[in-house]
């Protein structure tokens, strides 16, 4: 398995320079992306579910996971439907509390509208925040393509850095 080189920290967030440019280390089964929203349900969940998508069709050897700092106990029927309808699909999945444990395997973390997030990392692992994205609520196809944007860019990066 090959381990990304710190260089491409830069390049992670696909929006600007992740935080805490800490040295990516090697990782005893994978390299895990962490998604963290409040409730580890909506936005994280999107993000997660295309970056599988992603990630399979890339073949890159990267897992992701998604986390959240108050978790619901279940996703929204609205996000599981929309995923649906977009072709994906979550299988089991339980809503997890982000915890110390999640940076293990992590070589990015990247959270939506949690600046907190950075701090509970403490520069262990490159933090990005994807904040301001519009509500998945409001309208899930506008929420869905911002964060898909986001994803393939993260996506892309990590793509290039592999090869």
């Amino acid at each position: 398995m090959r381990f990304l080189p710190a260089a491409a920290l830069f390049v992670l967030s696909g929006w600007g320079p992740l935080r805490a440019q800490a040295p990516l280390r090697a990782a005893a089964d994978s390299q895990t992306v962490v998604f963290v929203c409040e409730h580890g349900t909506v936005k994280s969940v999107v993000a997660l579910a295309y970056f599988r998508q992603l990630a399979r069709e890339r073949h890159l050897p990267i897992r992701a996971i998604s986390r959240g700092t108050a978790p619901d106990a279940s996703v929204p029927a609205l996000v599981r439907d929309g995923l649906r309808h977009d072709g994906l699909t979550l299988g089991p999945f339980s809503p997890a509390r982000f915890t110390q444990a999640d940076l293990t395997t992590a070589i990015a973390v990247i959270s939506f509208d949690l600046p907190s997030v950075a701090a509970i990392v403490g520069g262990r692992v490159p933090t990005a925040g994807w904040d301001g994205l519009p509500a998945v609520s409001v309208n899930y196809r506008v929420a869905r393509d911002s964060i898909r944007k986001r994803v393939t860019r993260l996506a892309d990066s990590l793509d290039r850095v592999m090869r």
